[in-house]
């Protein structure tokens, strides 16, 4: 896990980055044997969360405009919860974007990373 490139995805001391820190914790404390890296080019870099490879990617978080923070997520294609939308119409994965840290409720994402264990076929 490197931190220092985890840090370099976000605006310095925003609040997008201290989202994505509670995001991240919660993928490690959720997944086991999980391995982060970091893909990207200048403008559009995130974090990519898998399992057994990095082609079984299982979720990822990044940046997202106006001090948000996007988490994506694979292997779901619809929910159902009072406080997590799915946003946009992604092929691969799903995003959630959230526009505070007060957005962001760990029982919500660990249930949601639930769904992605179950279905995740590694």
């Amino acid at each position: 896990m490197d931190n220092v490139a985890f840090l370099e995805l976000f605006e310095p001391n925003s609040q997008a980055l201290r989202m994505g820190l509670v995001l991240r914790e919660l993928v490690f404390s959720s997944f086991s044997d999980v391995n982060e890296s970091i893909v990207g080019g200048a403008k559009v870099k995130l974090a990519l969360y898998s399992r057994g490879g990095k082609n079984n990617v299982l979720c990822g978080i990044q940046q997202g405009s106006a001090d948000s923070c996007m988490l994506y997520v694979h292997h779901v294609d619809t929910i159902s919860h009072k406080r997590l939308k799915f946003s946009g119409s992604g092929k691969h994965a799903k995003r959630i974007k959230f526009s505070d840290e007060n957005e962001i409720f760990e029982e919500d994402i660990t249930w949601l990373f639930k769904l992605v264990k179950d279905k995740a076929p590694f």
